[in-house]
This record gives C-alpha cells, sequence and structure tokens, in this order.
C-alpha cells in the first residue's frame, strides 16, 4: 500500500477533535516492524503529532510499549521527539513518570536531562511525587533524584493525572497502565454543566406555567356566562351556565390547569434550591421530568376548558358550538403530528 501511495502516512483516522495517524496507531500497539517500515517508506513522519500534539514516543510512553520506546531512542532522527511537549505541555518524561513506568534509556536520554515544567508548572518528579506510589515508581524517583532533576519539590501539586494500576503490571505478563485525567472532578464539571443548561431550559417552562396559572385563575373567577344578578333569585351570584353539562367539564378542566401549573412551579422552586449541589443531578433530572408531566397536563387541560367553556356558552347554536371546539381541539392532533414528524426526523 505505501509503495502504491505514500500519501497514506500522512492522513488522519478519527473525528475532528480527536485523530491520530498509522505511526501514532503502530505505537500504540507496540508493532515495531511497522514503525520501521513507515519510516523506510517516508523518513519524515517521525515527528507528526496527532490531535493532542503528541508525538509517537508520547504515545509509546502512554501505553507502556517500551521496545518501542527503546526502537525511538536508538535512532538518531527521532532525538527530538525526547523533549517535545504535547498540548498539556507534557514531554515524554512527564508521561512516563504519571505510568508508574520505568525506562532507564528515556529517563538518562541526552536531551532529557534539561529541567522541564508542563503547562501545570510540574516537573517529571513532581508527577511522581502526585501518583500512586509502586517498585517500579520507586525506582524511576530514585533515577530521577539521582540525576538532579528534582523539580520545585511541590509535595501539594495538583493532581491533573491520576494513575490506575493493573495487577498485571508488576508480573511483566504485558499488562497496561493509563494516563487519564482526574475522573472525579471531569464529572463534577459535566454535572453541573447539565444542570445549569436544564435550568435555562427551566426558565422558559416556568413562564408558561405562570402564565396558565394566571389565566386559568382568571377564567375560574370570571366564569362563562356570567352569574345570576336577579336580588330576588335564591341563587343571587351563582353561575348561570352551572345546570349545564359542558359548564361542569369547563370547571372541572380549568380547575386541573391551575393545580397542574401550580404543581409544576412548585416542582421548579425546589429543583432551584437542589441545583445548588453539584451531586443533585439525577434528582434535578427526576424533577425535570415531572415538573414536564404535570405542564403537559395544565396545557391539555386548558385545552379542554377552552372548548367546554365555549360549548356551554354556544349551546344555542350547536353547529358553531362544534366548529369552535373541533379547533380548539385540533391543537393536541397538531402536538402529536410534530412529535411524530420529529422522531421519524431524528431517526
Amino acid at each position: 500500500m505505501l509503495a502504491w501511495k505514500k500519501s497514506l502516512v500522512y492522513l488522519p483516522a478519527g473525528s475532528e477533535n480527536d485523530w491520530t495517524t498509522a505511526i501514532h496507531i503502530a505505537a500504540s500497539e507496540g508493532d515495531v516492524n511497522m514503525i520501521n517500515e513507515l519510516l523506510n517508506h517516508c523518513p519524515d513522519c517521525w515527528d507528526m503529532l496527532n490531535s493532542n500534539s503528541q508525538n509517537a514516543l508520547h504515545v509509546s510512553v502512554l501505553n507502556n510499549q517500551d521496545e518501542v520506546v527503546r526502537f525511538l531512542l536508538d535512532s538518531d532522527k527521532c532525538d527530538s521527539l525526547v523533549d517535545e511537549p504535547d498540548s498539556d505541555g507534557n514531554t515524554p518524561l512527564h508521561l512516563l513518570a504519571s505510568s508508574g513506568n520505568h525506562v532507564p534509556e528515556l529517563i538518562n536520554h541526552r536531551r532529557a536531562k534539561k529541567m522541564s515544567f508542563n503547562k501545570e508548572n510540574q516537573t517529571p518528579l513532581d508527577i511522581a511525587l502526585s501518583c500512586t506510589v509502586t517498585a517500579k515508581k520507586e525506582k524511576l524517583m530514585e533515577d530521577l533524584c539521582s540525576i538532579g532533576r528534582l523539580g520545585k519539590r511541590d509535595f501539594e501539586v495538583k493532581r491533573k493525572y491520576e494513575y490506575m494500576p493493573n495487577p498485571n503490571a508488576e508480573t511483566g505478563t504485558g499488562g497496561k497502565m493509563q494516563l487519564r485525567e482526574d475522573d472525579h472532578d471531569k464529572a463534577k464539571k459535566a454535572d453541573q454543566t447539565v444542570i445549569e443548561s436544564i435550568m435555562k431550559i427551566a426558565q422558559i417552562h416556568i413562564v408558561v406555567a405562570t402564565l396558565i396559572m394566571t389565566v386559568t385563575f382568571a377564567a375560574g373567577i370570571t366564569l362563562p356566562g356570567g352569574f345570576e344578578s336577579d336580588s330576588d333569585s335564591p341563587n343571587q351570584g351563582m353561575a348561570i351556565l352551572i345546570r349545564r353539562t359542558a359548564f361542569r367539564a369547563f370547571a372541572i378542566s380549568d380547575a386541573i390547569a391551575f393545580t397542574c401549573s401550580a404543581v409544576a412551579i412548585f416542582i421548579y422552586f425546589l429543583m432551584a434550591d437542589t441545583s445548588r449541589s453539584p451531586q443533585s443531578k439525577k434528582l434535578v433530572l427526576k424533577l425535570y421530568d415531572l415538573a414536564g408531566i404535570f405542564q403537559c397536563l395544565s396545557m391539555l387541560a386548558v385545552v379542554i376548558a377552552f372548548a367546554t367553556g365555549m360549548f356551554a356558552t354556544l349551546s344555542h347554536s350547536l353547529g358553531l358550538a362544534v366548529i369552535v371546539c373541533s379547533i380548539g381541539c385540533l391543537s393536541i392532533l397538531l402536538y402529536f403530528l410534530v412529535v411524530i414528524y420529529s422522531c421519524r426526523y431524528i431517526w
């Protein structure tokens, strides 16, 4: 394939924000023969970087591929890889200190002997001190101290990376150790972002719920058909249409809409109090779903209240009453059509 088209070596693989190249993949898998073949066809591909600005030496250190590390260090052309920083300012020696592995060839390399700091102002020893101690880690720290790379000796260094021990790593069975960001802090930030986005949506929902609550309250006070105003009548002040079935349906549905809107608003208030804690993501999501259900019920009840209220007041003209009620209930049908269309569009 390389004889046919050498440009394949330079093609990125992956997504727009997370991509790599053939030499990085070979380094991560420990395939020295493949790396040698790539360098023979394209000698300038050794210094290629992935999306994290890491070279092949970075990747081989991250994946504990000691054979690849030694192969790259034996080549004079790859000397410059030793002190190259990635997007976080970490050299391969910084990553070695995080992985808990011990590769003397890299530690004692002439280009690795100069003091180097990453973007967190940490030296390799600082990172080694902040990680879990293992037998290899103790040996690595001894080597770093013996050649005078003590760094700033900050024992309260910020733990940007965390060592993940593998039970097979110490037995020489080819186990891998990984370098990753502190998942706990990352998860906290992600949960807080989700909560903030939910609360922004809830601000719109609470406006709608408040409007429905206001309208249903006003409709309950000023009932359709008016009130009995005859001072001589025992029913003075009572609703004129109270004996009609449509009016009773209006009164019940209006009360349901008012109650559901009020409950939704109370739930949104509870969400606002709960959202201050980053650990409350699950509770906020459940409250948000519950408030959404009550708000949908209130909107459905409002439509029914409109239709039944209009039917009660227009019952003398049955045709007009049926047409007006049908138009009012059309909103429910249109809503379900929009939902079906949206689901089909997404899928």
